[in-house]
């Protein structure tokens, strides 16, 4: 067996043990959420969006078994950092649903830390569209999941406010710095699809405030709008190059 294909197997191992853990105590994530429900938790829809990730992987990894070259694969990049998130992923679903929320927070943290190392490692050496495509997706979702997850820490412990501001204050901050940050990493890795994957997470809030705040119903539109734009501009940019 070639040596990328051995990477591939230990990332589909991975991989379904995630799925495993998923499938065993997935069901009772949404009922947790509830319990604690934070305003900046989105609808019970927008976690759909899981399953086109979940599927999207599955195809990443199906693809690196007929990678020809070793050292022109994606697994030489990566190595084994997508085996660490797969397994932090279905440890945080345990976690959470036992409610362990500090925990749930620093496994999501390191979660997106790995994103984040196997997003800029793509980025920086040659890659085929769709080796970054799954990855601009899941990075997108947990990067606005890992916030959804503090907040939701914070409305556990019956933490009202925090340096004199209250949630809903706080919620407009941590959005506006969201999409600030969508913006950066859009021209700096020059990504359309991630700007984009923020405006679902905007969209489920939106629908869950259900006009409760004004003002965060008109920070999600406005955000909505510049992330667009944003997308825009970086996928003509990238047609043009």
């Amino acid at each position: 067996m070639s040596v990328q294909k051995k990477w591939a197997t230990g990332y589909l191992a991975a991989f379904i043990i995630m799925l495993l853990l998923n499938y065993w105590s997935g069901t009772n994530v949404g009922s947790v959420a509830n319990d604690n429900q934070a305003i900046i938790q989105p609808a019970g829809f927008a976690f759909s969006i899981w399953g086109l990730i979940y599927v999207l992987l599955l195809i990443w990894i199906i693809k690196l078994f007929f990678s020809k070259t070793w050292e022109g694969s994606t697994a030489y990049q990566l190595k084994y950092w997508p085996i660490i998130n797969f397994l932090l992923n279905g440890i945080w679903i345990l976690v959470f649903t036992q409610q362990w929320m500090v925990v749930s927070v620093l496994v999501i943290i390191g979660l997106l830390y790995t994103l984040a190392k196997m997003y800029s490692a793509m980025t920086e050496s040659g890659y085929h569209w769709f080796d970054r495509l799954p990855f601009s997706i899941y990075f997108g979702w947990v990067t606005i999941a890992t916030v959804v997850n503090i907040f939701t820490l914070a409305v556990n412990n019956n933490i009202e406010t925090i340096l004199g501001l209250g949630e809903l204050t706080w919620t407009i901050i941590i959005l506006s710095a969201a999409t600030l940050i969508g913006i950066v990493i859009t021209f700096y890795f020059r990504d359309w699809l991630y700007p984009l994957v923020l405006i679902w997470p905007y969209f489920g809030i939106y629908t869950e405030n259900d006009n409760a705040h004004m003002i965060l119903d008109v920070t999600l539109i406005a955000a909505s709008v510049v992330l667009l734009i944003t997308a825009l501009i970086a996928g003509v940019r990238k047609l043009r190059h």
